[in-house]
């Protein structure tokens, strides 16, 4: 995949403070941290540990990768085998600082979310696939095709593997967005004990012609 990805910057552990800054600033008004952390003032910081904790996961176990240098889109990836993931790999992967941190910023709030992800992730019984983990992109840079750039050179490489690729959205809008890189809604239901829609899109082994 190195060939594929060259012209992104691989983040590493040095990079964790910095990318998940950008990635908070990105999740701030996403619909689900919009549900669970309501209050406006005290959302970019839950937004921001919310991030950091994700993007610790990819570091450890898959990969991380910047648009460029400066940092405008983040996107962290989980190569087949690491998912679900678990409590032990969070714990493996962030200092107990930090969620601590998340637990007193209320993350209790997203237990129900936890499992419920958990469980799709077992039920789907998908056998090995990479899984796009999170991906954002800074607000002030959005609209430039920086996701397009994040992500096309990673899914090259997943088809010279010849494997799938699942990821997960709550907002509608990004539907069309997946699409237009291969992937298509396999799962569409409610989140339980809320009103957010969760669509679980699968892109399916890409056998050249």
């Amino acid at each position: 995949m190195a060939e594929q990805t060259s012209k992104l910057v691989r983040l590493t552990w040095k990079d964790r403070d910095a990318a998940a800054a950008v990635l908070g600033r990105a999740f701030t008004e996403y619909e689900l941290l919009r549900y669970y952390f309501p209050d406006e003032k005290q959302r970019p910081a839950a937004a921001r540990t919310f991030c950091f904790i994700a993007l610790s996961v990819c570091l450890k176990y898959g990969e991380a990768y910047a648009s460029s240098e400066k940092m405008e889109g983040i996107a962290g990836w989980l190569p087949p085998g690491s998912t679900p993931f678990t409590g032990w790999q969070v714990f493996r992967s962030v200092p107990l600082s930090v969620l601590f941190r998340f637990a007193w910023q209320g993350a209790y709030r997203m237990r129900a979310y936890d499992r419920y992800l958990m469980n799709l992730h077992r039920k789907l019984a998908l056998g090995p696939h990479w899984y796009l983990h999170i991906i954002g992109v800074d607000p002030a840079y959005q609209g430039q095709g920086l996701a397009s750039r994040l992500v096309r050179p990673v899914l090259e490489g997943i088809d010279q593997e010849q494997m799938p690729c699942l990821v997960e959205t709550h907002r509608a809008k990004n539907v069309n967005v997946y699409r237009r890189f291969g992937f298509e809604v396999i799962v569409e239901d409610k989140i339980p004990g809320t009103e957010l829609t969760s669509f679980t899109m699968l892109r399916e082994v890409q056998t050249a012609l």
